[in-house]
């Protein structure tokens, strides 16, 4: 549930497009394994046909409702294969915040020696609509171990695994964490807060390592039509909604040593990633360090340092 479209770059889009299309040979993920984290249903589902598109050796999709996750399995098994695709899917079950199962869904990978190349963190808490102190803490802090320490936890794991060349960090993230001015948006602070503070969080890994070692990029996946709409009201005619598949093409490129200008930034679905890489937005990549980045505006000189 995020809010409406942007003009950032000068073409925006609502669907895949060729420059982030799966099956560009460029954009390869021949041999990648890939992890998903709410990877049975709607965006996460839709990443993980996508990194089949794009030839990755095995998808892994985790939820809390293993039903949903074998569900999942069958439909994608099924889209790979009629993509021509000879990805694997595998299904674990698994509450992000839950420290037990992390350990274990990540200690259970290494003994079947399943090396996680493309970690993407998708899985998420939503609340009803109420300002924070109406939420109450016990929910707000929830929220913050499903939204935070969950994907810090996963990172921590990914990062530590052993050997293996380069690796890719997906944050997805929400255009909600900046748009508290708008009156949809601003019904639920509390996702708000949580997916900057993770989104921060991403920035501060991103900088600790270079994107050779892990490739960080944090995307707002653009706004699809789900349940959340549906339950206030809003019909797919309504907005200018955007397609999953829109979601899992940027996720595929971000995973891609094409988009490693975008070390440590945030970046919105729908711009076009051609015009994120020339002109005057890469010469604001090159010269400001806080370009895409949360950040203090205002702040300069040794202030800003």
């Amino acid at each position: 549930m995020d809010g409406p479209t942007t003009d950032f770059t000068k073409a925006c889009y609502h669907n895949v497009y060729p420059a982030i299309s799966p099956v560009r040979s460029e954009l390869s993920q021949v041999g990648q394994n890939v992890l998903i984290t709410g990877g049975g249903t709607n965006i996460g589902k839709v990443i993980a046909k996508s990194f089949a598109i794009a030839s990755a050796k095995t998808v892994v999709i985790v939820g809390r409702r293993i039903n949903v996750l074998t569900s999942a399995v069958a439909e994608l098994q099924q889209a790979a294969e009629a993509a021509g695709s000879s990805t694997q899917f595998l299904a674990r079950s698994c509450d992000v915040a839950d420290s037990t199962m992390v350990n274990s869904l990540w200690d259970f990978l290494s003994a079947q020696r399943i090396h996680i190349d493309v970690l993407v963190l998708n899985a998420v808490r939503f609340t009803e609509p109420k300002q924070l102190v109406d939420l109450g803490i016990d929910e707000v802090w929830r929220q913050f171990e499903v939204n935070v320490k969950g994907p810090l936890h996963f990172t921590e794991r990914f990062q530590k695994q052993s050997g293996r060349g380069q690796k890719f960090l997906l944050n997805v993230t929400t255009a909600a964490m900046h748009m508290l001015h708008n009156s949809m948006v601003a019904t639920r602070p509390s996702y708000s807060l949580t997916k900057a503070s993770i989104t921060y969080a991403a920035q501060v890994i991103a900088d600790s390592v270079k994107p050779e070692e892990i490739q960080v990029i944090s995307f707002h996946p653009g706004m699809i039509y789900t349940d959340i709409w549906k339950s206030i009201g809003i019909t797919q005619d309504q907005l200018p909604f955007d397609t999953l598949e829109l979601a899992g093409g940027l996720a595929v490129w971000a995973a891609s040593k094409e988009s490693a200008f975008l070390h440590g930034r945030y970046i919105i679905s729908n711009w076009d990633v051609d015009e994120l890489a020339e002109g005057e937005t890469k010469a604001h990549l090159e010269e400001n360090p806080d370009y895409l980045r949360l950040a203090v505006i205002g702040l300069r000189g040794t202030d800003r340092a």
